[in-house]
């Protein structure tokens, strides 16, 4: 199937290929136009409505009603993506393009920023949900999978004054891929930023975090006392010893003699807590001596660094 047919049904506009077969309730979409992963999450949620009744809500830009039941708690959320295209009165979202290639060990600012045909993976990723959340002095962006294409149509409409990316939390999108945008990260200007990472495999390999990204967000960050953290650099693993499986236990065959065994007591936890007036950050561990923690005070608009205090 070609690309351009693969997200539904599409309508011309302009230069631009507009998907406009949106849905909302992934109940109602037939089993013979979803893939096995999708059908998977549609047998999931037919078991969970067995509880229940589930309201379904598709999100897009200016959507920040859905969160206004927050607001009693003092947090506010702006939906600022995905961004709709409107065709005639319809709504949808663009198909977006495949980035141009360039030498593997190249640096993004020695390319070009272009695009081209229609790329399903691209799409959905810069089509991702994109929320600001804020609580007291702090404002947290979350981005999902946002690549550079879609990542400069945010920046664009923040210097259009559309929107303002200034956030002092920052979770970095698609796990810290080759495809960011510099200037999106210098909108943010993070205080903290958080690479969610750690699924890289022999059998597939996409080199998350790039150097070049971590690079960004030190140059980018808003001070010198910015700090970033990669969930896979904070995990650690748990010492079980000598382990003895009997075959009663089952198994496969290569596992039946000892092993000395490990265990991941944590995955790369990075805890953020605020109470609206202060900041602190710290990654898990087994010891309490031992955790990485920074803190932060917000005075008019600018952070400063605190004193982590023990408890």
């Amino acid at each position: 199937m070609r690309e351009a047919d693969q997200l539904g049904a599409t309508r011309e506009f302009g230069d631009e290929t507009v998907i406009t077969g949106l849905e909302a309730d992934l109940l109602a979409v037939p089993d013979d136009q979803m893939n096995e992963p999708f059908r998977a999450w549609k047998r999931a949620l037919e078991r969970f409505r067995e509880r229940g009744p589930i309201e379904f809500e598709r999100l897009a830009m200016g959507d920040d009603e859905a969160f206004s039941f927050l607001a009693e708690e003092g947090i506010t959320v702006q939906v600022l993506g995905p961004i709709e295209s409107q065709v005639d009165g319809e709504p949808g979202l663009r198909f977006l393009g495949e980035p141009s290639k360039k030498p593997f060990v190249s640096h993004p600012s020695q390319r070009a920023a272009t695009y081209s045909g229609k790329s399903v993976s691209h799409t959905i990723n810069g089509h991702s949900v994109v929320i600001r959340l804020a609580f007291g002095s702090w404002r947290f962006l979350f981005t999902g999978d946002l690549n550079e294409q879609a990542a400069d149509t945010l920046t664009g409409a923040q210097a259009r004054g559309e929107v303002s990316l200034r956030s002092e939390v920052f979770k970095v999108p698609h796990h810290g891929s080759a495809d960011f945008s510099h200037s999106f990260f210098r909108a943010v200007s993070p205080v903290l930023s958080v690479v969610s990472s750690g699924d890289e495999n022999a059998r597939k390999e996409y080199i998350h975090p790039r150097a070049t990204l971590l690079a960004g967000l030190g140059r980018h960050g808003r001070s010198e006392d910015s700090v970033f953290f990669v969930t896979e650099l904070v995990a650690f693993f748990e010492t079980v010893g000598w382990a003895y499986p009997t075959k009663e236990r089952g198994g496969p065959a290569d596992l039946e003699r000892p092993f000395f065994g490990f265990r991941r007591a944590a995955w790369g936890l990075v805890k953020v807590r605020t109470d609206g007036k202060r900041l602190l950050v710290f990654t898990n561990s087994a010891s309490a001596r031992l955790k990485e923690a920074y803190a932060f005070t917000m005075e008019q608009d600018t952070v400063s660094p605190a004193r982590v205090e023990k408890v």
